[in-house]
């Protein structure tokens, strides 16, 4: 592929925040909209089965949205960048639906795992206390399956005093003390 585009499956409520994109038997990107509304949405909608989602769930997400997260052929970018495209300012409007209609070879990658648009305040809050549900979380750190690896951060361990916690994730390098904490994420 030229162009690689992480994407997911996604439901209509969400859908007019992503790009969106139809594609082929071959996961080949065949048609891409920018936050469609109104009919360019209805017009999006496929049938999501084909990335492996039953019936039920492929009813619930209609659609195949990008994840915002592209690999490109270090020599295609360039020609789109300096050539096609040279005043394009986004890739999600611009350069990927551009790379599409002038024939560029773009892939979707398709990835039904844990993710989240982190892109407004809410949507940050949101995903960092989903961490902390009950009794599953939206996502575990925990999964020795799949291993969280980040930088060190060469903080002391952290430090609770006459303080209740609970359904809470507390970072390193904390000092809690005298409080109640609940349902939260400090660090």
């Amino acid at each position: 592929a030229d162009i690689t585009v992480a994407a997911l499956p996604m439901d209509e409520k969400r859908a007019t925040a992503f790009g969106l994109m139809k594609i082929d038997e071959e996961g080949r990107i065949i048609e891409f909209a920018e936050k469609p509304k109104g009919e360019q949405l209805k017009a999006m909608m496929v049938d999501t089965t084909i990335l492996g989602l039953d019936d039920v769930r492929a009813k619930e997400m209609p659609y195949i949205a990008s994840m915002g997260i592209y690999v490109f052929s270090k020599d295609v970018m360039l020609q789109l960048l300096r050539e096609q495209f040279p005043e394009a300012n986004d890739f999600g409007s611009e350069v990927i639906p551009g790379a599409t209609s002038i024939g560029k070879r773009v892939q979707a990658y398709l990835y039904d795992g844990y993710w989240e648009d982190i892109g407004t305040i809410a949507a940050f809050y949101n995903a960092n206390l989903g961490i902390t549900k009950k009794p599953i979380p939206d996502f575990s750190f925990y999964d020795r399956f799949a291993p969280i690896y980040t930088q060190p951060r060469h903080l002391p361990p952290s430090k609770v005093l006459d303080a209740d916690v609970t359904d809470s994730v507390i970072g390193e390098g904390c000092v809690i003390k005298n409080c109640k904490i609940n349902h939260s994420v400090v660090g």
